[in-house]
């Protein structure tokens, strides 16, 4: 295990102190705390990191821009099926 020395200026090192006490936490354990959380903010979402690993925008559907399509192709699927069974029962 290793130690380390910080130096703390006069303020941040009473909010730490009060900080501990309030959390009846060690400053060891404060300060490994901390550290965990930091370094989980810095950890990529799952979006950040499917884009880094080139995983999005590698499928393509032979679609140009199938957000702005998919309205328009669900409207008519939907009038197709209701003119397919609207000609069903007629007969």
């Amino acid at each position: 295990m290793r130690t380390i020395s910080i130096r703390l200026d006069d303020r941040t090192d009473a909010l730490f102190r009060l900080s501990c006490e309030r959390l009846g936490l060690s400053q060891t354990d404060a300060l490994k705390a901390a550290i965990e959380h930091l370094a989980e903010r810095q950890r990529p979402t799952p979006a950040e990191l499917a884009a880094q690993l080139g995983l999005i925008g590698s499928f393509r559907s032979g679609h140009s821009d199938r957000a702005v399509e998919h309205s328009r192709e669900v409207k008519q699927r939907l009038r197709a099926k209701l003119a397919s069974d609207g000609a069903g029962r007629r007969a």
